[in-house]
């Protein structure tokens, strides 16, 4: 009965309009059951003030019943005592279930992916083709120093709910096409950090098109705002490759043709495919790096022996010039402007240190 009374003053809505209305409720009858103690009290108890009803109610009806004031008249006893019990259970029981629900809608929502993404530096991770390849790409990163606590955002639709193994690993997770401004926006794509489209049907003659459409939202939402947001894709067919370009992608993985290579070249080398693998993983071994820098005139000769000279092993393995890869470059070959080196090396750190002590070798002295 009392449950249904509760239903009748706060009738059904959203839970936090449910817990204001609970707690403005609670109030005003804190005050006047407060207020009844204190008139029907007053004359057999010295001293009592207003304040002191209003603290005695608030006592009584969250159940904690400190002792310090109790009714000692019929009327304070019967009349305000009784109510203020059954109304301040009744209420109690309704607030705490009110937040329990609106914990438990909140936690389901964001299981489901309808609630927005409220972060920043976060990585998009747009296709879910499968968990255990979602997972590999977050591991892989969280494999690198300056990642190691990044946050990550599934979008993808072919999903009701966020995986065991995603959730446990910290994923949020927003449903809805990525092909969708709306749906990336809702997942905070304009303070992410960077994203990773993946080709969620590889055998959909498609496949290519929503990963370009993806691309291209994404960096017309880039230019937006003003932000550089690196996106990394995931292509199928490399004669699509042309195409995936224009969508402004920093980078495109192709698949097409790796495997057979590397299944010819394993042929040929026993050993390469694990050559192979050391090289891509960040988890063991040195990884490629393509860097910038401020060595313009020096040979690829003297940079190489400065190198090899680094306690940390490295090796210049290549360059950039306008666009093409050059790897094994002549070493006499003169590093021009704009002109990006292809280097070996565990860390990025160390070539840099090799960087400063040929500046530093070059510097006039004062």
């Amino acid at each position: 009965m009392l449950i249904f009374l509760i239903n009748k003053i706060f009738p059904p809505a959203s839970s936090p309009r449910r817990i204001l209305l609970v707690l403005f409720w609670t109030f005003c009858l804190n005050f006047v059951f407060g207020t009844a103690f204190f008139l029907a009290e007053r004359h057999v108890q010295d001293g009592l003030s207003l304040a002191d009803g209003i603290w005695w109610a608030m006592v009584t009806m969250t159940t904690v019943g400190y002792g310090d004031f109790y009714a000692q008249t019929p009327i304070g006893r019967f009349l305000v005592s009784y109510p203020t019990f059954l109304l301040g259970i009744g209420l109690l029981g309704y607030f705490l279930g009110s937040v329990a629900d609106a914990v438990i809608k909140g936690a389901s929502a964001r299981r489901k992916g309808l609630k927005p993404v409220m972060k920043k530096n976060h990585f998009l991770i747009c296709g879910h083709p499968s968990t255990s390849k979602v997972l590999q790409i977050i591991e892989e990163l969280r494999e690198t120093e300056l990642y190691r606590e990044a946050t990550f955002v599934l979008v993808t639709s072919t999903i009701e709910e966020l995986p065991d193994k995603l959730a446990t690993e910290g994923v949020l997770f927003v449903r809805g096409r990525p092909q969708s401004e709306d749906i990336l926006r809702k997942a905070g794509v304009e303070k992410c950090t960077g994203v990773f489209v993946l080709a969620e049907n590889r055998d959909s003659e498609d496949a290519d098109a929503q990963t370009f459409a993806t691309s291209a939202i994404i960096e017309s939402i880039s230019r937006e705002c003003g932000r550089d947001i690196h996106v990394v894709s995931e292509l199928i067919g490399r004669q699509n490759l042309k195409m995936m370009r224009r969508a402004g992608a920093d980078g495109i993985v192709a698949h097409e043709g790796i495997t057979d290579c590397l299944l010819v070249q394993e042929f040929l080398s026993p050993g390469v495919n694990e050559i192979f693998h050391q090289i891509i993983t960040n988890r063991i071994g040195s990884q490629f790096h393509i860097l910038k820098t401020r060595l313009q005139g020096k040979k690829v000769r003297d940079i190489q022996i400065a190198a090899l000279e680094h306690p940390n092993n490295m090796q210049i393995i290549g360059l950039i010039q306008n666009g093409n890869f050059i790897l094994n470059p002549s070493n006499q070959h003169i590093i021009g402007q704009n002109e990006r080196l292809i280097i070996l090396a565990e860390k990025t750190s160390d070539f840099e240190d090799v960087e400063e002590s040929i500046l530093a070798q070059n510097a006039p002295s004062s």
